[in-house]
């Protein structure tokens, strides 16, 4: 009889001990599976900077964006809760923001933006901020080495639709917030982890995975090429001046980026450590999303990588209806060398039958004004290009 029970025993801890690997195992992919039809869609909202009580406009324009898209995962992509009067109300306000997800059971992760380091309530941190996303039941987000840089660093791997292998890898890097001399940037410390979790992925699956990655600040980089940059330090009046000696002016450079436009000088920051040389020699990310610049939709092609600001999505810090909105992006299983990207601005969503937006702030000429204003924008950008792109050739 103890024999049979010190088997019975053994067998119940195997069992558990296999349950708990495989806990284990899913906590780097959250669950997230490819769909039978082979695709995986993604949500993200850049700079939704509102709190308790949320805007209207924003939490009508999120329910039919989410709606809309029915995403597989929603990407914060940072500056996401601001300061409320009271400390009640400012935790209140991620309720507010999680609940429309957590009806549609719909799991979300996020990068943190320099506004959630400085707009704390009552001396709260980012690991508390962290901890408090991470209490709902449909986030996915962690922390994957305490030891790095800033807070919230991590991947989310994307089984394959059969469930025998990782089809597709997402990053978010947390860039930081201030320094001396302006904004903050990924660090050594992330670049060396996120070579080390690619190798690994590559190893693991006989072949590097295909990758995006996400976070709020716009890399030096991408600034130097979408914005007209000089040998020396321009002083104060320069955009950023850059620790290698350069500066970026204010003038956009329209031969830097392929698609839309730039409302705002880009506001990197002055420090680079070698991110984009290190995910250009890996080889395995598609693309970088960033938000920061609230008005600007420029998608650049940085050596072979691509480079998208998301514009904003708030209803509460500084807009342009032009370009506000969410941008929805979809991989496809058979063929992870690319993807698709579309978004779903505010003005088209408010000309749809049903729509609640028109019912808030603004009614349907707003909308429809700001979606004639967006065709307008680009076709003077198309159009600067052909009149300017002989004068450019000649200057280079």
């Amino acid at each position: 009889m103890k024999k049979i029970l010190a088997v019975l025993l053994a067998v119940m801890m195997m069992l558990s001990l296999s349950s708990v690997s495989f806990a284990a195992d899913n906590s780097k992919n959250g669950n997230l599976q490819f769909g039978e039809d082979g695709k995986f869609d993604i949500l993200l909202f850049a700079d939704v900077q509102d709190g308790y009580p949320m805007h209207k406009d924003f939490l009508n324009f999120m329910n039919q964006a989410l709606d809309k898209a029915q995403p597989d995962l929603v990407i914060f992509l940072g500056d996401i809760i601001m300061s409320a009067e009271t400390e009640e109300d400012y935790w209140k306000g991620y309720d507010e923001l999680i609940t429309p997800l957590a009806d549609r059971d719909i799991p979300f992760t996020l990068v943190f933006g320099n506004h959630d380091d400085q707009d704390t309530h009552k001396g709260s941190t980012k690991d508390e901020k962290l901890a408090k996303y991470m209490s709902y039941d449909n986030c996915l987000a962690y922390d994957a080495d305490p030891a790095l840089h800033g807070t919230g660093t991590h991947n989310l791997e994307i089984l394959s639709s059969d469930g025998s292998k990782t089809a597709f890898n997402l990053w978010m890097m947390d860039s930081g917030d201030y320094i001396d001399g302006g904004y903050d940037c990924v660090r050594a410390d992330q670049i060396e982890w996120y070579n080390g979790v690619s190798a690994e992925l590559e190893a693991a699956n006989g072949g590097k995975v295909n990758s995006l990655m996400f976070q709020h600040i716009v890399p030096a980089d991408v600034a130097k090429q979408v914005m007209f940059t000089v040998n020396g330090n321009l002083g104060a009046g320069a955009s950023t001046n850059f620790s290698d000696g350069t500066a970026a002016t204010y003038l956009p450079n329209i031969f830097g980026f392929e698609d839309g436009w730039m409302f705002e000088q880009a506001c990197p920051s002055p420090d680079n450590e070698g991110q984009w040389d290190a995910i250009v020699e890996r080889g395995d990310v598609l693309g970088v999303f960033f938000g920061h610049d609230h008005i600007n939709t420029y998608v650049a092609n940085v050596n072979g990588v691509d480079a998208v600001n998301v514009p904003g999505s708030t209803y509460n810090s500084y807009y342009d209806m032009t370009c506000q909105g969410a941008m929805l992006l979809t991989i496809d299983e058979n063929d992870t060398s690319t993807y698709e990207r579309e978004m779903l601005y505010t003005s088209d969503l408010a000309l749809e039958e049903g729509s609640e937006l028109p019912n808030g702030e603004f009614g349907k000429a707003h909308y429809w004004f700001a979606g004639v204003g967006r065709e307008i924008m680009n076709f003077i950008v198309k159009a600067m290009r052909v009149v300017l792109f002989p004068f450019f050739f000649w200057a280079a």
